[in-house]
């Protein structure tokens, strides 16, 4: 895959484009992309993805975090790489593109700068300041700048509509089982490890604290959660805490790994946590001793899960 931060000098051989923010790259727009490669095949021409960074609402909201995204820009490039498509084109979301109408966008972009051939839309895609959406209108804008376009049905999984709004509301009532469902992969952040306050060390559950910049990144709602982790390129497994731990009287935002089986100096290295399974909600306790309690019973569960998870997903190696 190639991909582009501009769209100058391209030259595309009959390309087939489908545009959109694609936030989380999940099941629907999976579904996307492998009817745009497919079309590339049917006419002898190149698979073209167009999308943008920021994300337009960042963008439009800028300084305002309480919209969260489900892929940063390098984890959403990566996702389409995975896709196998010929080329990415990210644009600069800026307040010059945010102007634009859906008629303009396509003509004086899609048109003139990667020659369009043929366009596809997912069943809700709209764009431009008019948020363009009208067949009629995209059908006189074929004829006249001779590209075909398709609109696509939507695409369910599991009976539910996929969209990453969906998504976003089950990692916010961490349900992110049904989350990775949606994905097609398991939900993940990336941070770094950093010192914390030890006393998980003193309790017999070490911890990792992982230090999370993104603001705009989305994680699952506070509460204790099954994860497995990715160092150094070696998979562990463990628990993850999410939320301020209230029984050790502290008010700060926190995320708090435990790896089973986990021995290794890891400050200052960086970690990937896939979410597997919410256990419970963060809770407030009388004593360590009460913590300790259901710490213990926490592992208990996560292990149990992991052993399943293991048997469903290694059972072929």
């Amino acid at each position: 895959m190639r991909i582009h931060t501009d769209t100058e000098n391209l030259s595309l051989r009959n390309p087939v484009v489908a545009v959109g923010t694609f936030d989380g790259v999940h099941r629907g727009h999976q579904y996307v992309i492998e009817q745009v490669k497919h079309r590339a095949d049917e006419l002898g021409g190149e698979s073209v993805i167009v999308t943008f960074n920021p994300h337009p609402r960042v963008f439009l909201n800028s300084g305002n975090y309480s919209f969260k995204i489900l892929n940063t820009h390098l984890d959403k490039v990566d996702r389409v790489y995975q896709s196998g498509v010929d080329h990415l084109i990210v644009l600069p979301f800026n307040e010059k593109i945010s102007r634009l109408s859906g008629e303009d966008f396509i003509e004086s972009v899609l048109v003139k700068k990667l020659g369009l051939r043929h366009l596809v839309l997912g069943y809700d895609n709209r764009f431009g300041t008019n948020s363009l959406s009208s067949d009629k209108i995209i059908e006189h804008l074929g004829k006249k700048n001779n590209f075909s376009f398709e609109r696509l049905k939507s695409h369910t999984y599991k009976g539910k509509l996929v969209s990453s709004s969906l998504i976003r509301d089950r990692l916010n009532t961490g349900n992110v089982n049904q989350a990775n469902d949606l994905l097609g992969y398991e939900y993940f952040v990336f941070g770094r490890v950093t010192y914390g306050n030890q006393i998980g060390k003193k309790i017999g559950f070490p911890t990792a604290n992982i230090e999370f910049k993104d603001g705009h990144k989305m994680l699952p709602c506070n509460g204790v959660y099954v994860v497995k982790v990715n160092w150094n390129g070696s998979t562990f497994f463990g628990m993850c805490n999410i939320g301020v731990r209230p029984t050790i009287n502290k008010s700060s935002f926190s995320i708090e790994v435990h790896l089973f089986n986990f021995s290794h100096d890891i400050y200052n290295d960086y970690l990937t946590l896939f979410f597997l399974e919410r256990i419970r909600d963060e809770k407030r306790f009388g004593s360590l001793d009460e913590l300790t309690e259901q710490l213990t019973k926490d592992r208990k569960f996560a292990l149990k899960y992991v052993e399943t998870y293991r048997e469903s997903n290694y059972s072929s190696e």
